[in-house]
């Protein structure tokens, strides 16, 4: 067995496992993104117009930023699931390259 065939090998399908989240990531980054900027566009213009106060602007922005913390989690979760879409791949292909190898099944 080539140690710099099966390293690339792996990495390649390691890779391409973990760039299936990357698409689900930025869509939801991107949507997170929006309803923050909505919202603080929404903060800042009932403060300029006077129906909102100093403190009411504050309390809106913390409960924003509250908010969010549930969204790190999904974050955390997602990048969680394509370490372990990664990590199975490499090992698949591992698991591959010893069968072929030496005939032996050992997944």
């Amino acid at each position: 067995m080539d140690t710099a065939t099966l390293l690339t090998d792996m990495l390649t399908a390691a890779t391409s496992a973990a760039k299936g989240h990357a698409t689900d990531l930025k869509n939801f980054i991107e949507a997170r993104a929006r309803l923050i900027a909505e919202g603080v566009t929404a903060i800042a213009a009932d403060l300029l117009s006077g129906a909102i106060t100093a403190d009411d602007a504050r309390f809106a922005f913390s409960e924003i930023r509250e908010a969010e913390k549930t969204a790190i989690l999904a974050v955390e979760a997602t990048g969680q699931a394509a370490a372990q879409d990664a990590i199975n791949a490499a090992l698949a292909v591992a698991s591959a390259a010893v069968n072929k190898a030496v005939g032996l099944a050992i997944l």
